[in-house]
């Protein structure tokens, strides 16, 4: 655990706290991916012109997902290890400072989780949100419904880096479109 100290006396910025581990990292750049494939694939959806500073998003999105970051992402869509389901909701059991669970509820939560057959960054994701946000040891259904949610993400991740170049492509083509298409209409207009 990092021993948080003051820097010669001084209050401690923000810097000194320790980064945000990889797999925090990971996910969020999973969610930028599929936030921003989502926003343009509405627009094309639509025939609406995606506004550029949407499609400057994707691209820095995007540009995020180095291989490094999509052979991440591909690990973190592998089926999760009936070791890994058994020591991630463990930890999560442990994490609430509660009495012990009454009988089964260790067994019967293991079991339904290892049940869905959950990615990786799946399981991750999930028992890390039920341990940060969760006030009471979560019920079950709270579990398995955090796991599908987070198995959603990383898959729409994939997909995403798959699909966004296209995705900007077609909508700088759409951007580009409209402005030649205002800017013949400002030509007609003048007398």
């Amino acid at each position: 655990m990092t021993k948080l100290t003051p820097i010669e006396g001084g209050p401690l910025a923000l810097e000194d706290l320790p980064q945000c581990a990889d797999a925090e990292r990971l996910e969020e750049l999973a969610r930028e991916l599929m936030t921003v494939a989502s926003m343009l694939r509405s627009a094309e959806l639509h025939s609406h012109v995606c506004p550029a500073e949407s499609v400057e998003r994707a691209k820095r999105a995007l540009a995020a997902a180095t291989p490094e970051a999509r052979s991440a992402i591909r690990l973190a869509c592998q089926p999760a290890t009936v070791g890994e389901v058994c020591q991630r909701i463990d930890g999560l059991i442990q994490s609430m400072p509660q009495s012990e669970p009454a009988d089964g509820y260790s067994a019967a939560l293991t079991m339904d989780v290892g049940g869905l057959r959950p990615s990786r960054g799946a399981l991750e994701a999930a028992c890390r949100r039920l341990r940060t946000t969760a006030m009471f040891r979560p019920k079950i259904p709270e579990v398995l419904e955090a796991v599908r949610e987070a198995g959603l993400m990383y898959e729409a991740a994939l997909r995403a880096v798959d699909q966004l170049p296209g995705l900007i492509a077609r909508a700088e083509h759409m951007i580009e479109q409209a402005e030649s298409a205002r800017t013949a209409a400002k030509g007609a207009s003048r007398p």
